[in-house]
C-alpha cells in the first residue's frame, strides 16, 4: 500500500504535467499559427506602400513611414482575429535584409531602415495577472511546484530582394519616334521640335553654313567683270527656280531630269522672277538652267546664259560644305546631301532638295545611327530610345532610394545579345568597370553605362530571342541564392532575328502559355519564327522560377506578344503607345519604369531566422 501511494503520487504527476504542457503546446501553437499569419499580413504593407508611392510618383522615403503604420494595424488585426494579444508597439518590429558578399547569404539589421523584414512576437509572460498577455496559470503545476509557465511565439515575414536582368531593345528602331517617318502617328511639329532639341544636344557641330532650319541651295554666279555684266543668283526649289539678277532678266532656260529644256524668252519681268516646267513638263525636277540678262551669254545656244547646275558640288559649295571635314567617322556631305533629295519620308515632310540641321541630323538618325558611325548619338535625346533611358534612370534611382538590396544587369540586345559592364568615355570623363559583379547593386555605374548608349549602337536588328537567352544565362550564373531572378525586357518593335535554322520544339504547347481566359485555347500564337525563339526563351526563363515583366512602346510593336511572354512569366506587361507628342510618349514609360520598379515580389514567411 505505501508502495502504491508513491507510485500514484508519480503518476498523477506525469498526468498533470502532461495535461499542462499539452496546453502550453496547444496555447503555443495558436499563437505561432496567429503571429505567422499576422507577420505575413503586416510585411504585405510594405509592397504595398512601395506600390503606392511608385504607381503615383511619390518619394520612396515616404514608403517606409506609411508600411510601419499600416505593418503595426494590420498585425494587431490579425493576431486578434485568431484569438492572439499583441501590442503592436512592442511586438511588432522591423528590419533590413541584407546581402553579405563575403559569406554568400542574406541577414538582418534589425532596427535599421528602410524595412523590408517584419517580426511579430506573441507573449504570454506578463506577471501581473487579469492581462491578455499574462503568464499562463498550470493546472496540475502547482502539486511540482509551478505556479505559472511563460509562452512565447514569433515569426519573421520578409520581402524578398530581386535579381533583375535589364533586357534592352538596341535596334536602330528605337530612333524611329524622332525621324520624319514617323509622321502620321506623331506630329510633325513635335518630330522637328525634337530634332532641334538633338541639334543642340550636338552642339558645337561644325556643319559649314548650314542652319537648322533647311534651306534651298542658292548658287551665286560670277562675279560681274564689267558694268554691263549682271550679278546672278538662282535658287533651286525642285520642281522650280527663283531668279535673282542685277540687270533685267531677257531669257531662262530650264533643263530638267531627262535633258529635257525649255525656253523662256522675251521676258518682262524684271530682275526677279520664278519659273517652272509647263504643259508636259508640269511638275518636273529642274536640274540645271541658263539666265540670259544684261550682256551675259554663252556658247551653249543663242539666248543662253550663265549656266547653274543643282549638283553635288554646287550644293557643296553654296553652303561651304567643301571646306569642312564631315564631323563623324562614317557618312558624308556627299551622301547627306545624295540622300536628302531621294529620301521618301523627306520628301513627304516637305524637305526634299532643303538642306539644314534638322533634315543633318535625321539623316544621322536613319543612315548613320551606329557608334563606329556617330559616336556623339549618345547624347542625343532620340525617341523612344531617350525615354527607355531616362526611364532606366528612375529605375535605378528608385532601387537605390528603396534599398531593398535589388541587384540589377545590363543585357541589351540588336543583331545579338551582350552583358554590358564596361564603359570608357574619356572625352566625358566616364568610365566603368564591373569586372566579374554583372548583377550588381552599383546602381549608377549601371545608369551611367546604358546612358552613354544609342540605338543601333552595335547594329540595326531585333533579336529578341537572343536578348532573353543571355539574360537567362546571366542569372544562372550570377545570381544570388535567396534573391528572386527577375527579366525586365523592353522593345519598340517585333522580334526579327533567330539562329539559322532554329525551329519550334515538336512538344511546344503553346496553347497553355498563352491562354489568358482559361478556354483551354492560345490567345496568341504566331507563325513568326523569330517571335517562337523569343517565346521558346521565355518559356525556359519560366521553368527555371524566372519572373518575367515587359514594356512595349510605338505605334508597330507586337502588344499581344510582349503581353503573351508577361502573362506566361508570371508578371506585368507595360504598354507605352505614345501619344501626339514626344513627351506623352516618356510620360508613359517613365511610369510603367516606375511601376515596374515598385512591383517587388509579395512577402514570403521565414519560421527560422536562421535559414536567412
Amino acid at each position: 500500500m505505501v508502495l502504491a501511494f508513491f507510485c500514484l503520487i508519480a503518476a498523477m504527476s506525469m498526468m498533470a504535467l502532461g495535461l499542462d504542457l499539452g496546453v502550453i503546446s496547444y496555447t503555443k501553437t495558436k499563437m505561432q499559427s496567429a503571429v505567422d499569419a499576422a507577420a505575413l499580413a503586416a510585411a504585405q504593407e510594405i509592397p504595398a506602400a512601395v506600390s503606392n508611392v511608385g504607381d503615383h510618383g511619390g518619394d520612396v522615403s515616404d514608403a517606409n513611414s506609411i508600411a510601419t503604420g499600416a505593418a503595426r494595424e494590420m498585425a494587431e488585426k490579425v493576431a486578434s482575429m485568431n484569438g492572439v494579444f499583441i501590442d503592436p508597439e512592442r511586438d511588432v518590429e522591423f528590419g533590413k535584409r541584407i546581402y553579405s558578399d563575403q559569406s554568400g547569404t542574406f541577414g538582418i539589421q534589425w532596427g535599421v531602415s528602410p524595412y523590408n523584414v517584419v517580426k511579430v512576437t506573441a507573449r504570454r509572460d506578463n506577471i501581473e495577472p487579469g492581462h491578455p498577455d499574462s503568464q499562463m496559470k498550470m493546472f496540475f503545476g502547482p502539486v511540482m511546484g509551478h505556479q505559472v509557465a511563460n509562452v512565447v511565439a514569433s515569426a519573421v515575414a520578409f520581402v524578398e530582394a530581386r535579381d533583375i536582368a535589364l533586357v534592352l531593345d538596341y535596334s536602330g528602331s528605337m530612333n524611329d519616334d524622332s525621324s520624319l517617318g514617323a509622321i502620321g502617328r506623331l506630329s510633325q511639329a513635335d518630330i522637328e521640335a525634337n530634332l532641334l532639341d538633338i541639334w543642340d544636344a550636338l552642339q558645337p557641330l561644325n556643319t559649314g553654313d548650314l542652319v537648322f532650319e533647311p534651306q534651298y541651295v542658292r548658287i551665286k554666279g560670277e562675279e560681274p567683270s564689267s558694268s554691263k555684266e549682271p550679278q546672278i543668283y538662282v535658287t533651286f526649289k525642285g520642281d522650280e527656280i527663283f531668279v535673282e539678277s542685277s540687270k533685267d532678266l531677257s531669257n531662262v532656260v530650264c533643263e530638267f531630269e531627262g535633258s529635257y529644256e525649255y525656253k523662256f524668252d522675251n521676258l518682262n519681268v524684271g530682275q526677279t522672277a520664278t519659273f517652272k516646267g509647263e504643259g508636259s513638263y508640269a511638275g518636273m525636277t529642274i536640274t540645271a538652267c541658263w539666265v540670259k540678262s544684261g550682256k551675259n551669254s554663252s556658247g551653249d545656244g543663242p539666248g543662253y546664259g550663265e549656266r547653274f547646275d543643282d549638283d553635288l558640288d554646287s550644293v557643296l559649295q553654296a553652303f561651304n560644305l567643301d571646306s569642312t571635314p564631315y564631323p563623324f567617322p562614317s557618312g558624308s556631305w556627299g551622301d547627306f546631301i545624295n540622300w536628302n533629295r531621294s529620301d521618301n519620308s523627306v520628301e513627304r515632310a516637305g524637305y526634299s532638295r532643303k538642306y539644314g540641321g534638322l533634315t543633318f541630323m535625321n539623316y544621322l538618325l536613319d543612315r548613320r545611327a551606329k557608334y563606329n558611325q556617330t559616336p556623339v548619338l549618345w547624347k542625343a535625346p532620340a525617341y523612344p530610345f531617350h525615354a527607355m533611358k531616362e526611364g532606366v534612370t528612375l529605375f535605378t534611382n528608385f532601387l537605390s532610394d528603396l534599398e531593398f538590396d535589388d541587384h540589377i544587369g545590363l543585357v541589351t540586345y540588336d543583331d545579338e545579345a551582350r552583358v554590358e559592364s564596361y564603359l570608357d568615355e574619356p572625352e566625358d570623363g566616364a568610365h566603368v568597370n564591373l569586372g566579374d559583379q554583372l548583377i550588381t547593386n552599383r546602381y549608377a555605374d549601371i545608369d551611367t553605362i546604358q546612358r552613354h548608349k544609342q540605338a543601333s549602337h552595335y547594329a540595326p536588328y531585333t533579336g529578341t530571342g537572343y536578348g532573353l537567352e543571355q539574360a537567362i544565362d546571366l542569372l544562372q550564373n550570377h545570381r544570388r541564392t535567396g534573391a528572386r531572378p527577375t527579366i525586365l525586357v523592353m522593345t519598340d518593335g517585333n522580334a526579327n532575328r533567330s539562329p539559322y535554322g532554329w525551329r519550334l520544339p515538336n512538344d511546344w504547347d503553346w496553347d497553355a502559355l498563352t491562354d489568358y481566359d482559361g478556354d483551354g485555347r492560345a490567345d496568341y500564337s504566331t507563325n513568326d519564327r523569330d517571335k517562337q525563339y523569343a517565346f521558346y526563351q521565355a518559356k525556359l526563363a519560366i521553368d527555371q522560377g524566372i519572373t518575367i515583366h515587359t514594356m512595349t512602346v510605338g505605334a508597330d510593336a507586337d502588344r499581344d506578344f510582349m503581353k503573351a511572354i508577361a502573362f506566361a512569366g508570371s508578371g506585368i506587361w507595360m504598354n507605352a503607345p505614345g501619344g501626339s507628342t514626344i513627351s506623352d510618349l516618356e510620360e508613359q514609360l517613365l511610369a510603367a519604369f516606375r511601376t515596374i520598379a515598385a512591383n517587388v515580389p509579395p512577402a514570403k514567411l521565414l519560421h527560422d531566422p536562421n535559414e536567412l
